[in-house]
């Protein structure tokens, strides 16, 4: 209650209580996670040990998660300019290798059309993943200066809407607004 209050620091860097040595403490969450991923892929592999494309399957994409997490930590402590575009292209590589795996083993039991469709949106997200880490060069917003072009799209979202939705909408996004 006093007037001097200390400022709520925003650097991952700084030294503070629950912040010992200059990064923060893991929770137990993620670790909790990889056990029962690794749980759940030797329980996978030993139920399926007679059908050795399935477990070839289940390696490949507990190795895979394993190494996404873990270059998907090393990027998170880097600043967002020093990123390298190598490491950038790596997480690309083993999400799409991911999402590859995943598609093929769904298609494999839908009917053709659905087949096809899950593989179209299987492509919408590797090349836009591809794009997204790798073809877009623009920096980052850090100040959030585009917001105005959101809430200007809301704006004239809002003129065609009729008056119950406006007056519904418009109070939700002044709520978001302040």
């Amino acid at each position: 209650m006093g007037s001097e209050e200390e400022p709520l620091s925003t650097s991952a860097q700084e030294p503070s209580r629950s912040n010992v040595g200059g990064y923060k403490h893991q929770t137990w969450l993620p670790t909790i996670g990889m056990v029962f991923l690794t749980v759940n892929s030797i329980t996978a592999v030993y139920r399926s040990i007679n059908d050795p494309w399935t477990v070839m399957f289940i390696v490949t994409a507990y190795a895979n998660v394993i190494l996404l997490v873990y270059y998907m930590r090393n990027i998170d402590k880097m600043p967002e300019m020093k990123r390298p575009v190598r490491m950038k292209a790596t997480v690309w590589t083993l999400a799409s290798t991911l999402t590859v795996l995943f598609t093929y083993r769904v298609s494999i039991m839908l009917p053709v059309f659905l087949a096809i469709i899950v593989w179209l949106m299987a492509c919408v997200i590797v090349f836009g993943g591809f794009y997204a880490l790798l073809v877009n060069r623009e920096e980052p917003d850090l100040c959030n200066k585009g917001a105005d072009k959101v809430f200007g799209h809301v704006e004239v979202a809002l003129h065609y809407l009729g008056n119950p939705i406006r007056s519904c909408l418009a109070g939700v996004t002044v709520q978001l607004i302040s």
